[in-house]
């Protein structure tokens, strides 16, 4: 073997390891690359379920209720915090016993079901609380939807 064989075979070993090199570095770059695009494909997956869920909760009404103090009485407040009317809204606390109950019934019989409680608007009850009675209570709200769907939810409420 000449000289100049000899160096044509180191040359070319050398042009195999690099290529080898690169082609690993290159294989690395490509499975992160893989990686990267797998990460964002879950993220506009799950962007698309926020942007869906949030579309479906604009035709629908939320209410929340609070117990507050107003002045030398308590009151509970039932709260559209939603961007559409609810309708035929009522509540009732789940006690033991009806009489437990701190709600006046004439004033209840007079204010629900509630027809219609536009956005961000309240009403208001009067809570007939004294020293025997709690300071929280779970309570059931009804309400129908403008699409006609009747939603039933359960929440606590605390002074």
């Amino acid at each position: 073997m000449t000289k100049y064989e000899f160096i044509s075979v180191i040359l070319a070993c050398i042009a195999v390891i690099v290529s080898l090199v690169v082609w690993f570095g290159q294989r690395k770059i490509q499975r992160e690359s893989n990686d990267l695009q797998r990460a964002t494909s879950e993220l506009a997956k799950k962007q698309l379920e926020i942007l869906l869920r949030e579309e479906q909760g604009k035709d629908t009404a939320r209410l929340s209720l609070g117990l507050f103090r107003d002045g030398k009485t308590y009151r509970f407040r039932i709260t559209n915090i939603s961007e559409v009317d609810a309708m035929d809204v009522e509540m009732d606390l789940l006690v033991e016993k009806p009489a437990d109950s701190p709600i006046i019934a004439s004033e209840y019989a007079e204010k629900f079901p509630a027809k219609k409680i536009p956005p961000h608007s309240s009403i208001t009850l009067i809570a007939a609380l004294h020293f025997g009675t709690p300071t929280a209570y779970n309570a059931l709200l009804k309400w129908t939807n403008p699409d006609g769907s009747k939603v039933q939810e359960e929440t606590y409420v605390a002074l």
